[in-house]
């Protein structure tokens, strides 16, 4: 069975998203809103562990701008992801449309949980519960909102007496679809009410919980796999984790720390390696990390078309504390080398962190310690 998370977003454009918060907030304002309800909803998307995620995006001419807006977040996750252009037509017509093209995309033996980006409570328990429900036999889960509506849908095959004359955007909305999945003999079953993000009121109920967020930032070779040594790891094959550093991931995200991967690998741009190569190796990481995988990866690749600059520049941190929407005052920054702690200090970090290894010491960290395997007793004490 495949499960298959769908996401209905649009790109954000000043006066075209969030425009019931705009009369209070301002368009700028309700667009940054907007931004950082998507970034925090497709981090649960991906710590959900679907084997695909789809973005449904509108509008189609903004394609090329949309993926690289959200490839902050889909870089990092391990699984497939797709794209598909909204249909035209009210909400209806396009979840419909959406709806079956991800089911003849998937096969049928799929389970699909179609969600929006107005809700930031969507957490792995809420899809476990609704991968759970369309096992035990319902036809369609619904997520129930504050408001009258649903923030969350789950099916198990195409139905479109779900997206016909129904009262979209309106206090109706779930009554009317759960009335037509009765009209229509299908089991429904009903996850915990929540409430989506469209006042200002409500609003200001997430608005600390997806602004300001800390951060701490991981050097990759030495640090969270075996050290190559002077040259670089090649092959997916040669990517080994170092002991304890699931276990300290694990533990600041159960804590709500971001976790995003600054890396430098040049054996890209050498030619030693392709970027699919470097893709795999991250791949096979975030498979192993599982739950306790990296919210972000930010690699430097020597290529000349690479967007990011090398260490000890601090680009990486600052592009990450842009998109994720991170306080550099309350982050971190844990490496093996000079130029990870020097990036660090340059980024204005709140502290930093050595994994002393092979290379030369010049410049002194907050912290130094011998083995990855005491890392998470050091958080422990400090954090």
């Amino acid at each position: 069975m495949k499960r298959v998370i769908l996401v209905f977003l649009k790109f954000p454009e000043p006066g075209r998203v969030k425009t019931r918060l705009a009369a209070d907030l301002g368009e700028e304002s309700a667009k940054a809103a907007y931004e950082k309800l998507v970034c925090r909803v497709l981090e649960q998307c991906r710590d959900a562990g679907p084997d695909r995620i789809v973005i449904a995006y509108d509008p189609p001419e903004k394609s090329g701008e949309i993926q690289h807006w959200l490839s902050p977040w889909l870089v990092a996750y391990p699984g497939e992801v797709s794209w598909h252009e909204q249909s035209r037509g009210d909400l209806g017509d396009r979840l419909e449309h959406a709806v079956e093209s991800v089911f003849q995309e998937c096969g049928r033996e799929t389970q699909l949980a179609i969600i929006g980006t107005d809700c930031v409570h969507l957490d792995r328990d809420i899809f476990a519960e609704t991968w759970s429900r369309l096992d035990e036999g319902a036809d369609a889960v619904f997520g129930p909102t504050e408001d009258g509506g649903y923030y969350l849908l789950g099916l198990k095959a195409p139905q479109s007496c779900l997206f016909q004359q129904i009262p979209w955007s309106s206090e109706k909305t779930l009554e009317a679809s759960v009335e037509a999945a009765g009209k229509a003999g299908l089991s429904t079953k009903l996850l915990p009410k929540q409430f989506d993000v469209d006042t200002i009121d409500e609003w200001r109920r997430v608005e600390a919980q997806v602004s300001g967020r800390r951060c701490f930032f991981f050097d990759r070779d030495g640090v969270v796999n075996r050290s190559p040594g002077p040259g670089y790891v090649l092959h997916e094959d040669n990517f080994h984790l170092n002991a304890g550093i699931a276990e300290c991931l694990r533990w600041l995200k159960e804590r709500d720390w971001l976790v995003i991967l600054v890396t430098s690998q040049k054996g890209v741009g050498k030619g030693l390696m392709s970027a699919q190569d470097l893709e795999r190796i991250h791949r096979k990481m975030q498979r192993e990390l599982g739950e306790a995988a990296f919210d972000g990866i930010y690699a430097f690749t020597g290529e000349p078309d690479c967007p990011h600059r090398p260490k000890p520049d601090p680009e990486m941190i600052e592009t990450a504390c842009e998109r994720f929407f991170i306080d550099p005052r309350l982050s971190w920054m844990i490496g093996d080398a000079d130029r990870d702690i020097e990036m660090g200090h340059q980024a204005l970090l709140a502290g930093t962190i050595r994994v002393r290894g092979e290379k030369a010491i010049r410049i002194e960290a907050d912290h130094t310690f011998d083995s990855t395997t005491e890392i998470t007793s050091l958080f422990e004490r400090i954090l």
